[in-house]
């Protein structure tokens, strides 16, 4: 019996994980650039509350800064960063006084382009809550703390990165 809840636990993640690829932000940056964005935006805060909008968008940080934020490798959001300077939504800037260091910020165009998909990405998650809130708004608490455990032992489990 065991062995059956685990295997119905892991199609139910990978159920999840499959529609979440599914869930873009919009048409022109993937679910990665639209988190980047973001990080920068919130000086790599992980909340939403001051994303529409945010007093100074364009306060720079490192990228070291960033990826340590983020919780990801240098290279990963190095590449990402690359990306995001080709279409103009960041810029990389030396630093005046110290040319090692480079500052990574969102320009005006990247800045309007995550608030764009900021709430595209709101109205369509506020639809999913409602429709699971029509079920049992209870359970969608449980359902967070669920998740949150889950991550938990994944992660004492098999490491995080």
């Amino acid at each position: 019996m065991e062995q059956e809840r685990m295997i119905q636990l892991l199609r139910s993640v990978d159920r999840v994980r499959r529609a979440w690829k599914n869930a873009s932000p919009g048409t022109q940056i993937n679910k990665s650039q639209f988190f980047t964005l973001m990080a920068l935006r919130n000086k790599g805060g992980e909340g939403f509350d001051h994303i529409c909008p945010h007093p100074d968008p364009f306060q720079p940080m490192t990228l070291s800064a960033l990826a340590k934020a983020m919780h990801q490798s240098m290279p990963a959001v190095s590449q990402r960063i690359t990306k995001l300077e080709e279409m103009g939504c960041v810029e990389r800037r030396p630093d005046e006084h110290d040319r090692r260091t480079v500052w990574i910020g969102l320009t005006e165009q990247g800045n309007a382009l995550l608030s764009e998909s900021c709430h595209i990405m709101f109205r369509r998650w506020q639809r999913v809550m409602e429709r699971l809130e029509q079920q049992d708004a209870q359970s969608m608490d449980r359902m967070i703390d669920s998740f949150n455990r889950l991550a938990d032992a994944v992660q004492a489990e098999f490491g995080q990165e």
